[in-house]
């Protein structure tokens, strides 16, 4: 099942397969899986995963309770290969469906209670841009930026359905301003700290069409082992 290009990875029981240069999974996708868990809670819910890489999230969401409908879609066919090998090595028959398309090309209007992403985060502004295109594509807003991304979530998403994704802590005040232009309320806004270190990066959770409250968290990150196994011990404000 192995190309020679890929390695295949263990992440909390799960069987990743993944590409040996190109862009893997990391301790961003993990936090984002876990925060936005905790606020999956409507049952038999959709849920729409863009830019799904190797299809790492919707593995994790599988065991879900209240998810009936998991779609993942990247533009990099190579991606959806993967994430369909992930599906069948980890033997998960959940309604799960990988789709290799171009997202502003997604027809789905209105479906979805519930859009995540670990979006490119890195701007176009003339600095250089990684040689490795797998990569390029994943960190660089190339196919897509932050206001074609906020605006996609709107048009997928029921009223009232949430939307979360990571992102780099120093874009805030452009993310609140977009959330804002598309009619999103912020719910929560989680700064991650890994260990010994300033944040960096960001949990989002926003409401379409709905005005709900801010919640500002910070979760501390600590490793039992090393970065590359992943054995992560999140912490949410001493919890």
């Amino acid at each position: 099942m192995l190309r020679e290009d890929e390695i295949l990875e263990d992440l909390d029981g799960k069987k990743i397969i993944q590409k040996k240069d190109g862009f893997k999974f990391g301790i961003d996708t993990v936090v984002l899986f876990k925060l936005a868990e905790k606020s999956i809670n409507k049952s038999n819910s959709k849920i729409l995963d863009i830019g799904t890489g190797n299809g790492v999230l919707p593995l994790f969401l599988s065991e879900n309770k209240y998810l009936n409908e998991i779609i993942g879609i990247d533009i990099q066919g190579e991606n959806i290969e993967r994430a369909k090998k992930n599906l069948k090595i980890n033997n998960i028959e959940k309604n799960i469906t990988f789709e290799y398309l171009d997202v502003k090309e997604y027809k789905k209007g209105n479906y979805f209670d519930y859009v995540i992403s670990n979006p490119p985060y890195m701007e176009l502004n003339g600095k250089k841009i990684n040689d490795n295109l797998h990569r390029a594509i994943s960190r660089h807003e190339i196919q897509l930026n932050l206001d074609e991304f906020i605006s996609l979530a709107k048009k997928f998403l029921k009223p009232i359905g949430t939307l979360f994704f990571v992102h780099r802590t120093h874009r805030l005040v452009e993310i609140i301003k977009k959330l804002d232009e598309y009619n999103f309320s912020i719910k929560k806004i989680v700064f991650i700290y890994p260990e010994k270190s300033i944040s960096s990066i960001m949990f989002v959770e926003a409401v379409k069409g709905k005005k709900v409250k801010l919640e500002v968290e910070n979760y501390y990150i600590s490793e039992e082992n090393s970065w590359q196994k992943l054995q992560l011990l999140v912490q949410v404000d001493g919890e």
